[in-house]
């Protein structure tokens, strides 16, 4: 019997790979030069303010998380069950909670800015400082969720490229005004958040021509108030939670970092922070990948393809984060002084603590992705314990060292909080294991070889061999109990769009592969097709021969779809019971 490949969905992971680490390294590596700038031009002064507003920054990362993440992990799993109309309404939901909120910061702002700055600043030689930044910050607040939010619905449309082209664009215009800003006008830390919002701004204006095109599935609607706000704001709430907390852990560390380090800490604190961002383009690049292609492979209950892209993604993250774990571990110095820190002693105690706190980065990435997958299996109160171990596990372990005088091993507390949560991923996750023996340790994916009533295989994309997908398909029918009729029924229509797709869909001597799978369910068989070809719809094909004339005789229903660059083709077979059509 032949083989499920992972050709497709490993394709169609790294095309959108590429595309989401460019636009996670446009996110982060603007923060990460911006950071360049202000410690080169402004002094380390201005680099810690800005490296303590940083809450501020992760409270919006967490909004656009709670409302666009989640619905696009709705969005996915609805495309994979062919349910357009929830795509849009879910979309449009989104977007107004994001507008709502963004207006809701600015009044905030404007209202509460003093006691917003003594919050995030205790050190009175650097709150105006602090209060110069923030204030920009919060009154341009609407565009830090709107333009990672569109971005995250474009990419999960199959328009990745040009989510990365609006964040690349965006962080170009921000470091070009950046040094503008700061070196000619001398605006100071203001000018450097002046021009992160004017660069976002014209970031919104490019993504936002992705929805002017009509043969997109995303478009605005009116939006689901009433029966999707609740599901989406619980789908989001473990990666927003987790971005909540991560602002708890950044104002608790910079409390223990400055009273027990002083600012010499809080420098280096800040530089590890933003060595973390280096690798947070990694991470977040890859989860944001594994999302929408594993999101609707969930959707259409294809678990072996889940599993494949879940694979995918670890092979990715190891491949990213061992080397940016040996780069810091071997040039610490030269990271250091990257970010302005000059000073020999301060450089003696910045190269101890980056090497200490590189452990952490690929044990972050792990956690970090293992949240993810909870979160798209349903998981949600296992993805909430997670978010908030790995959010908080660092503070009481640093409380600890300092408990004990072991302040040079403070920045180790980074790698051992993530330890432990992997500790209590493997605990949990090896209790439901237990509970339910079908579902893949650790990830907890359903992973029992596909049941007897599923055929699931792959075929080269070549007329050479369909006699290997007819006698796959022939052999598993005949093994079942369905009449004659039945069973001719699902193989010539079979025969036919694959046939189709060969004729239809590859025009180089490339090799391609075709995904097939057979569900047979109590008063139905489902029947999917899905393929790598140029777009081909075989119900709207004009040019129908007999062959798909026949297929929409003999089925009950037939849907194609155009998702993550791929065709999908879903037939339906309806019948009373096993024995009759």
């Amino acid at each position: 019997m032949p083989e499920r490949r992972p050709y497709l969905v490993n394709k169609t992971f790294k095309s959108y790979l590429f595309a989401t680490v460019l636009a996670s390294m446009a996110l982060s590596l603007g923060v990460v030069v911006d950071g360049i700038i202000v410690g080169n031009f402004l002094g380390s002064d201005a680099l810690s303010a800005v490296n303590l507003t940083a809450p501020v920054m992760q409270l919006f990362s967490a909004l656009c998380l709670l409302f666009n993440v989640g619905g696009a992990i709705l969005i996915a799993m609805a495309i994979g069950k062919q349910n357009f109309k929830d795509v849009n309404r879910i979309f449009s939901l989104s977007m107004l909670l994001n507008a709502v909120a963004g207006v809701l910061i600015i009044i905030f702002g404007i209202l509460f800015l003093d006691k917003m700055v003594h919050l995030l600043c205790t050190n009175v030689g650097l709150q105006s400082l602090v209060k110069e930044y923030v204030r920009v910050v919060l009154w341009t607040s609407p565009v830090y969720i709107i333009l990672p939010g569109l971005c995250v619905y474009v990419r999960t449309d199959g328009n990745p490229k040009l989510a990365s082209a609006a964040l690349i664009t965006a962080n170009v215009i921000n470091l070009g005004l950046d040094i503008v800003f700061i070196s000619i006008f001398s605006w100071g830390v203001a000018g450097a958040a002046l021009a992160t919002a004017i660069g976002f701004v014209v970031g919104i204006f490019i993504v936002s021509t992705h929805f002017l095109k009509k043969e997109r599935m995303i478009h605005f609607c009116k939006p689901a108030l009433s029966q999707k706000t609740g599901i989406l704001l619980m789908t989001g709430l473990p990666l927003a939670l987790s971005s909540v907390l991560l602002t708890v852990r950044l104002l608790s560390v910079n409390h223990i970092i400055i009273n027990s380090l002083g600012t010499a800490g809080i420098s280096i604190l800040a530089v590890c922070f933003n060595l973390l961002m280096i690798s947070s383009m990694f991470i977040s690049g890859t989860v944001q990948t594994m999302q929408p292609v594993a999101g609707v492979l969930y959707g259409a209950e294809d678990f072996k393809g889940v599993r494949l892209a879940i694979n995918a993604a670890l092979k990715t993250l190891a491949f990213c984060l061992l080397p940016v774990l040996l780069l810091l571990l071997l040039f610490p110095e030269f990271f250091a002084s990257l970010f302005g820190l000059s000073e020999v002693a301060l450089l003696t105690q910045a190269k101890t603590a980056i090497r200490l706190f590189a452990f952490c980065m690929p044990l972050f990435g792990l956690n970090y992705l293992m949240m993810a997958v909870f979160q798209l299996s349903g998981r949600n109160k296992f993805s909430i314990v997670v978010s908030c171990a790995q959010a908080l596990m660092v503070i009481p372990v640093m409380l600890i060292f300092v408990f004990l005088d072991f302040e040079s091993l403070i920045w180790l507390s980074f790698a051992i909080g993530e330890l432990l949560v992997f500790a209590i991923i493997l605990i949990i996750s090896g209790v439901v294991h237990r509970k339910q023996p079908h579902l893949a340790p650790i990830i907890l994916i359903n992973a029992a070889q596909d049941d007897e009533a599923v055929l699931d295989f792959s075929i080269q994309g070549d007329v050479s061999k369909m006699e290997e997908f007819i006698n796959a398909l022939h052999h598993f029918l005949s093994e079942k109990k369905l009449d004659t009729r039945c069973k001719n029924a699902i193989e010539v229509c079979g025969e036919e769009l694959i046939l189709n797709i060969m004729q239809h869909g590859y025009s180089n001597n490339t090799i391609h592969y075709i995904d097939i799978r057979l569900r047979l369910l109590n008063d139905k068989a489902l029947l999917s097709i899905t393929d790598d070809g140029t777009p081909f719809d075989p119900v709207k094909y004009n040019d129908a021969g007999i062959g798909l004339l026949l297929v929409r005789k003999l089925c009950s229903n037939i849907q194609y779809s155009r998702s993550l660059s791929q065709n999908v083709a879903l037939v339906e077979f309806h019948f009373q019971n096993p024995s009759s059509c």
